[in-house]
């Protein structure tokens, strides 16, 4: 074994790869660092793939391939596994760790994070992940809703660290945005707006900010293209609506919307403002010190996934888009939501945990080993059935949530 300590990440998806790939960079070479993907229905494309290693010291060429069946104790020389991925992944992953290592003298220790806005906390996410170690919080705020939840639920929890989205690289506070807009990039968010006709909106919005502000570029940034995959599924792609638009005639042939796939630093320029509903695209362009629009005229909200960005100054509306009246965030916001200074606590607590494990001395809760042995029917599905049936079901599952939300708005 590397007399360094050594760090394995496996990941699933195109977000949680970026999460992987991201986390060991900012690790450092004093680190033996290893990024796995495991086959799942939402494996990245190899232009995610290559958009996910842009821009970091880790070489995509050295990215392995494998599946959960090859995933055990004896195949794993890490100190630590960084389970990057989608709830069921993470609850099989842990699963075959602890069931091939001894409980009372365990050496692969197991950690987990999200790959961006976790606020609030929620339960779901929690327990596919309370059979680790650890459990990485990318803000004060963050940990303060997790530690609060956690206090409700009994028997083993992983301890709370608190680092910061490894992809953000202000100190402190981001500069502050200055000079014309001359680009307005629109990042998607897979789950929301839920309807047809909100995501139309925005379209058309964005049309028409192009055409009231002559000589603005406008870029639809999209995490992956109709039908490819990506983290969550997404029942209204853009990209497809746009064409829908254009066929029906409400949207000109002659549009202004650009459609763009690949690393968000390519369009995050200079000059570029963001606006979103809630992706976490938001903060890499707070950490540019470029101008950042969160859209609020679908609600902030839970269910829009943007509660956190409550008393941060840049909520706006699409009316405030046309006119391109971006605000400044607050201060007091910025440090208690992603944008805190680091200081060393994170990665010695990372260091102690890998000594930890290098020499047996962990153990395995009990309670821990009762939970593994029921796992979830839906952890069960995404890890044992075959791709083609997963993404069947997936198929019909974005049917039936698209049919609800039909008949949700036939009797409001």
């Amino acid at each position: 074994m590397s007399a360094n300590q050594s760090i394995l990440a496996i990941a699933d998806s195109d977000s949680y790869l970026k999460l992987a790939v991201t986390f060991l960079d900012r690790l450092g070479p004093a680190w033996d660092r290893r990024v796995a993907l495991v086959r799942t229905p939402v494996m990245p494309t190899e232009e995610q793939i290559a958009a996910a290693f842009d821009g970091t010291s880790l070489d995509p060429q050295d990215l392995q391939f494998m599946t959960l069946h090859q995933l055990n104790a004896e195949s794993i020389p890490e100190d630590i596994v960084f389970a990057a991925a989608t709830g069921p992944v993470v609850a099989d992953a842990y699963a075959r760790i602890l069931r091939t290592e001894p409980a009372e003298a365990r050496r692969t220790a197991m950690i987990s994070a999200l790959p961006g806005v976790a606020y609030p906390a929620t339960a779901k996410g929690w327990n596919y992940r309370r059979a680790g170690d650890a459990f990485i919080c990318h803000s004060h705020a963050e940990a303060r809703d997790f530690s609060f939840m956690t206090e409700e639920q009994p028997g083993h929890q992983p301890t709370i660290m608190v680092s910061k989205l490894p992809f953000l690289h202000s100190s402190g506070f981001p500069s502050e945005p200055h000079g014309e807009i001359q680009r307005v990039v629109f990042a998607p968010q897979a789950k929301v707006p839920f309807t047809r006709e909100d995501r139309e909106a925005i379209l058309l919005t964005l049309e028409r900010t192009a055409r009231l502000n002559p000589g603005l570029e406008v870029i639809v940034k999209l995490r992956a293209r109709a039908g490819e995959p990506q983290t969550h599924l997404e029942a209204f792609p853009y990209d497809q609506l746009c064409n829908e638009l254009q066929a029906t005639g409400r949207l000109g042939p002659n549009s202004h919307l650009r459609f763009e796939t690949g690393t968000m630093s390519n369009v995050l320029t200079p000059r570029s403002a963001l606006v979103t509903v809630s992706s976490t695209a938001a903060l890499e362009s707070l950490d540019r010190g470029l101008p950042t629009m969160i859209l609020s005229d679908f609600g902030v909200n839970e269910q829009m996934i943007n509660e956190v960005f409550r008393g941060s100054n840049i909520l706006g509306s699409m009316q405030d888009l046309e006119s391109l009246s971006f605000a400044v965030p607050t201060k007091a916001w910025l440090r208690e939501n992603y944008f805190h200074r680091m200081d060393g606590s994170f990665n010695e607590s990372m260091a102690i945990l890998a000594s930890q494990a290098r020499k047996g001395r962990l153990t395995t809760n009990p309670e821990v080993l009762a939970l593994i042995r029921n796992p979830p029917m839906r952890q069960r599905l995404r890890t044992v059935l075959p791709t083609p049936v997963v993404r069947m079901l997936q198929k019909i599952r974005r049917f039936l949530n698209s049919q609800g939300r039909k008949n949700l708005r036939s009797t409001s």
